[in-house]
């Protein structure tokens, strides 16, 4: 029996691959990360909910035509089972090359699916989070002054 490739063999490997994506501004290469479903979806920072491949273009083709945006992971739990992982992140957002300090820090789920392409997203919930809700990478609830590199 046929062994097929895997693109992404690690679910790391997808996130790190849409964090890249949406610094290159490459709508394309963020949507080919998602699972060929239309109950895929998305909600964004301001409480948008997207649902479906076609909304899910329009939004990502839309952000980045404006602007790229940096993605820096403050602090990351991950949870694995059998086909599916899931990531919950607070992370520090920036839309200017030149901006030191980050435009927004966002609280985000990221739930991938295994499939025979490797991993895809099958779901991203972002929420904001004020500078106080941050919390050190160790867990002690420290606030977390934080500036992009």
């Amino acid at each position: 029996m046929p062994r097929f490739a895997r693109l992404f063999e690690a679910a790391e490997d997808t996130l790190e691959s849409f964090r890249e994506a949406m610094k290159r501004r490459d709508a394309e290469a963020v949507l080919r990360l998602w699972l060929d479903d239309e109950s895929v979806s998305c909600i964004l920072p301001d409480g948008q909910r997207v649902v479906g491949l076609e909304r899910l273009r329009t939004v990502f083709t839309t952000l980045l035509e404006n602007q790229p945006v940096w993605i820096e992971t403050v602090g990351i739990e991950s949870t694995s089972t059998l086909g599916v992982s899931v990531f919950q992140a607070t992370e520090a957002m920036r839309f200017n090359l030149d901006a030191i300090e980050a435009d927004l820090y966002v609280h985000t789920t990221y739930v991938l699916m295994q499939n025979h392409e490797g991993w895809r997203f099958s779901h991203i919930h972002c929420s904001p989070a004020s500078e106080t809700q941050l919390v050190s990478a160790d867990g002690i609830g420290t606030p977390v002054r934080h500036s992009m590199h």
